[in-house]
């Protein structure tokens, strides 16, 4: 028995709704019985039945035939649905309910929440970068040189991560000032360097040169001549 009814539970299929379409049914202007409706459609379309019967989805729904139909020229009007003549495979042309301007709507949610995220990471990225400068200057920027990073930014487009490394190299040289940082930027920029690894290992390869060129001047220089002095440890 219980088998038997798992079989017709699974037989009957399911339906699936975005979460994005779940969540926000209310922004993009659906009402709770127009999300219903419209699911009662999907769960038939989705079967193959693309012009289910209307008196069959009111029955499902526990309404009249009249409200179903006015819940479809709502979503109409609203711009969430529209009527289309539809060649079936008999070669006669039928209307159909397609709910296309729903999911295009859906879509462009999806793509506002996506830059609203970028934004929102954008700008607490540079506020970090702001805060890692202070930090290791020992200070608050000023006015112009907030404004000098601002066109870093904005108008050069470098990279918070760029910043940051030129930031590391300053340090480094213990030349704390935006002025060497700037030439540093501007040196990656004119080579393409640009990504974290990029510059990483151009600076890795620059430091295996100039090591390379120190061992050469230091082996070409003469061996000191004269009696070797033994070295004794203190207290032996």
């Amino acid at each position: 028995m219980a088998d038997n009814v798992l079989q017709r539970y699974l037989a009957a299929g399911e339906t699936l709704i975005s979460n994005v379409l779940l969540h926000h049914y209310k922004e993009l202007g659906l009402t709770t019985s127009q999300l219903v409706l419209y699911l009662q459609f999907k769960s038939y379309q989705d079967q193959g039945m693309v012009n289910p019967d209307i008196r069959q989805i009111a029955k499902n729904l526990g309404t009249s035939e009249v409200q179903v139909f006015d819940q479809l020229h709502q979503l109409i009007t609203g711009g969430l649905a529209e009527q289309k003549m539809q060649r079936q495979a008999d070669g006669k042309e039928e209307a159909v309910y397609d709910f296309s301007p729903l999911l295009d709507r859906v879509a462009l949610l999806v793509d506002q929440q996506t830059s609203v995220a970028a934004a929102a990471s954008g700008a607490n990225e540079r506020m970090q970068t702001f805060n890692q400068l202070e930090a290791e200057f020992g200070r608050p920027l000023s006015s112009m040189e907030m404004q000098i990073v601002n066109d870093w930014l904005d108008k050069d487009n470098y990279s918070t991560t760029m910043i940051k490394l030129a930031l590391r190299q300053a340090v480094l040289n213990s030349a704390l000032n935006l002025n060497y940082m700037e030439r540093i930027l501007q040196s990656w920029d004119r080579q393409g360097l640009r990504t974290k690894h990029d510059i990483e290992e151009h600076e890795r390869q620059f430091e295996e040169r100039r090591d390379s060129g120190q061992s050469k001047r230091q082996s070409g220089q003469p061996k000191p001549r004269g009696p070797q002095i033994p070295i004794y440890k203190l207290g032996e």
